[in-house]
């Protein structure tokens, strides 16, 4: 399964069904640069195919504001402002089908149905945090 899919008649993300991946290593794990950042803008992307979201996140001093797409339309916008994430900031930029470039990929749990989830950060950790 190397594509993401939200079937709302379907459970394609149960974890009773899901297949555990092949071994990769640590260095696999600890090549990515997993940072925690605040949403700051949140814009309708209605050009994609599936629903989503055009989120800014600021990842702090060091890194700045990245762009990503994101299908999380499950959240309201409202509710996402101000919201810190956990994003890999160093998969390198993908261009999308409709010219826009996203820059991060921001990290949930999916539900059975693929909605994601996305990961809650305690109160106080800054912009720019390491996750690990």
């Amino acid at each position: 399964m190397d594509k993401h899919i939200i079937d709302p008649q379907g459970n394609p993300y149960d974890p009773t069904k899901l297949p555990r991946k092949e071994y990769v290593g640590a260095s696999a794990y600890f090549d990515l640069d997993l940072r925690a950042g605040v949403v700051v803008d949140v814009q309708r992307f209605p050009e994609m195919n599936k629903p989503s979201y055009k989120i800014q996140v600021d990842f702090g001093p060091i890194i700045g504001k990245l762009w990503s797409s994101a299908q999380i339309t499950n959240y309201a916008r409202h509710d996402l402002i101000g919201r810190m994430v956990v994003g890999a900031v160093n998969l390198g930029d993908k261009t999308l089908p409709t010219g826009f470039v996203s820059q991060f990929l921001v990290l949930g749990a999916l539900d059975p149905n693929g909605s994601v989830r996305l990961l809650d950060l305690p109160d106080g950790v800054l912009p720019g945090s390491m996750v690990a």
